[in-house]
């Protein structure tokens, strides 16, 4: 915990290091002292068929979901959008600059009695 899906549309104008991006995902989220690295899982999915207001073919997205353990204030969740779209604002400059899109970031809750996991050992 957290899981991190980082969803691009295919007319992105970069073309980031994408496992960089999220290892400095990871490293933003460490920052807040609340996760342990080991925990942080993260992926990357491009979405080749999209539509982004009026469906232009020049019309972008980032859009970041990172789901944590419910029970934190929304300060904290707050504060960890801010740092993961600080993020994701570097990464993808040229959106930024001068894109028509967007890039999102949300946090989810997780619900704590129905979460389980197993933890595979690390060697």
């Amino acid at each position: 915990m957290p899981h991190l899906v980082l969803e691009y549309s295919a007319s992105v104008p970069d073309e980031p290091d994408l496992r960089r991006v999220l290892l400095d995902l990871h490293d933003a989220l460490m920052a807040s002292a609340l996760f342990e690295r080991k925990d942080i899982k993260s992926r990357a999915v491009r979405h080749d068929v999209f539509a982004v207001a009026d469906g232009k073919e020049d019309r972008a997205f980032v859009a970041l979901s990172i789901a944590i353990l419910e029970g934190r204030p929304d300060d904290v969740k707050a504060a960890l959008s801010e740092a993961a779209l600080d993020v994701l604002q570097r990464a993808f400059p040229k959106l930024v600059a001068g894109g028509r899109g967007a890039i999102s970031v949300e946090i989810r809750d997780l619900h704590r009695a129905s979460y389980r996991r197993v933890r595979v050992r690390e060697g």
